[in-house]
């Protein structure tokens, strides 16, 4: 049941710019297994290989790196190019200077290194040419560099901060991606961490970095669990029951070696709740299954665990604002 979805956002955000030029982006939805309806629908999710998907066709039929998202046309194979000028760097400050120097030539984006108090960094990605900040597309690169800075040493770098531009979505995956809650209306965004991971070696070469390219987008788009936080490793327990909903907190802090009361405390800090990260895994099983369309609703009803299917259907709206039949239009 281990199955993870994104938020419809990310989907509308890219197809955006091939829209605007006038191609078929009803071809892009369809390659992906997307029905078309489900982006007007804010509360909607499709799942990661979907995701991927709609990136990798969008590559093809735009010839863009950025699919349109950014300042200017970067061709397919640049973020190669890049990269292995960056694998044989000997730490990750070497690496990040030197990828500055990359993004300023060729990229249109403007990155920056700056020392924030004595043992914090923050490096801040802004469009260039003064174009207006996007948050979709500031996200996108801070998430892209601090993902492949994690795995050039070969270690999660936990966020102490993030800052986007423009207000707070009212649906989106920012606080699972990033690890913790970013802060909105800001200047541009940015990424603060530990200024000690500076000096981490770079510990990949070249026949890693060819199999990592190979998993692309997912290997940067999606959260890659190097340091699990207290939700992540209760996501991954109740992904492992059969039925989920019959799952209980006290289940599940038993092997974590704390009281069901300390658990719930740890979740609330991390922004969820013990039901909450259930109803997710509900909700990603559900839309991976309706999307695979090898089950009826009513057999997904109860290998959920619901007691009946008009049950099942009444959660699916109340999780993705649409009937599990809105989804079955990805079979065609």
């Amino acid at each position: 049941m281990a199955t993870r979805t994104v938020a419809i956002q990310l989907i509308r955000a890219a197809i955006a710019p091939a829209a605007a030029r006038g191609l078929d982006v009803g071809y892009v939805l369809r390659e992906a297994g997307i029905p078309a309806a489900l982006i007007g629908e804010d509360a909607a999710r499709v799942t990661e290989d979907q995701a991927a998907r709609v990136i990798q066709v969008l590559w093809s039929v735009t010839g863009d790196e950025m699919v349109g998202l950014g300042p200017m046309v970067i061709p397919r194979g640049t973020f190669r190019m890049v990269t292995l000028g960056l694998i044989h760097t000997p730490d990750l400050r070497t690496a990040l200077r030197r990828l500055i120097q990359f993004v300023g030539i060729g990229v249109g984006f403007e990155v920056t290194e700056r020392a924030g108090e004595a043992t914090t960094t923050r490096m801040v990605v802004a469009p260039g040419g003064g174009t207006r900040a996007d948050q979709v597309v500031g996200a996108i690169g801070i998430v892209v560099g601090h993902r492949f800075a994690s795995w050039l040493i070969g270690r999660e770098i936990p966020l102490r901060a993030v800052e986007l531009p423009e207000p707070a979505p009212p649906h989106s995956d920012y606080p699972s991606v990033f690890g913790l809650v970013p802060d909105f209306d800001a200047p541009a965004a940015s990424i603060a961490f530990d200024s000690s991971f500076l000096d981490a070696p770079v510990v990949r070469d070249e026949e890693e970095l060819v199999a990592f390219l190979r998993n692309l987008p997912g290997a940067l788009l999606f959260r890659q669990d190097y340091h699990p936080s207290t939700s992540s490793r209760v996501r991954r327990m109740v992904e492992r029951r059969p039925a989920p909903d019959l799952l209980t907190v006290e289940d599940v802090a038993r092997p974590l070696n704390v009281s069901a009361q300390h658990l719930r405390r740890l979740l609330r800090d991390e922004g969820t709740t013990f039901r909450e990260i259930k109803e997710d895994v509900l909700r990603d099983a559900a839309i991976a299954a309706l999307a695979r369309g090898h089950e009826t609703v009513d057999e997904l009803s109860g290998r959920l665990g619901f007691s009946e299917p008009s049950a099942f259907r009444r959660a699916f709206r109340r999780w993705t604002g649409s009937p599990p039949g809105a989804y079955r239009l990805a079979q065609g």
